[in-house]
């Protein structure tokens, strides 16, 4: 037979755990624009980076096109092949990062890539979903421009 006093001192004890911590994070949701700012500012660095090795073989470089009505979107071209918009963002109250590679031959989406934010201030960190009934693993901003420059330098997204 079941021990019920001592599962439910259990269940208490955890249940009053929950309630802590939910309240401890109440109101401390991330800002997803400045996550996205933090992309943006490691997608330059990524981008910088590309460029390096790039040059040294006389491929085609990677530059960011500033459009005055897009500010807070980031545009990337390869060369005069490939043009990437990333964007933050929402769709039923949900904010991802979506990044849409377009290109030859009729300039049409060719590859795109999504990675839907997470909001919880304790990780400030987006999420891409494995596979069904799986976990979520964390992406970092750093993580997310990596993946991007080198989807346009393959000329698509895994």
């Amino acid at each position: 037979m079941a021990d019920y006093a001592t599962l439910a001192k259990d269940a208490r004890a955890k249940h009053d755990a929950e309630l802590s911590s939910a309240a401890r994070n109440l109101g401390t949701k991330a800002d997803p624009e400045n996550f996205f700012d933090r992309v943006a500012a490691y997608l330059s660095e990524e981008m910088k980076n590309a460029n390096k090795e790039l040059s040294k073989s006389g491929a085609p470089l990677v530059a960011r096109n500033y459009l005055p009505e897009f500010e807070s979107e980031v545009f990337l071209t390869f060369g005069t092949d490939y043009l990437c918009r990333i964007t933050l963002e929402v769709h039923a109250g949900r904010y991802r990062i979506s990044a849409v590679l377009s290109g030859p031959p009729n300039g049409y989406e060719i590859s795109r890539k999504d990675y839907p934010c997470n909001l919880d201030a304790s990780a400030l960190e987006m999420h891409q979903p494995v596979g069904q009934g799986q976990q979520t693993i964390g992406i970092h901003p750093d993580q997310i421009a990596v993946d991007i420059i080198s989807g346009i330098l393959r000329g698509g997204f895994d």
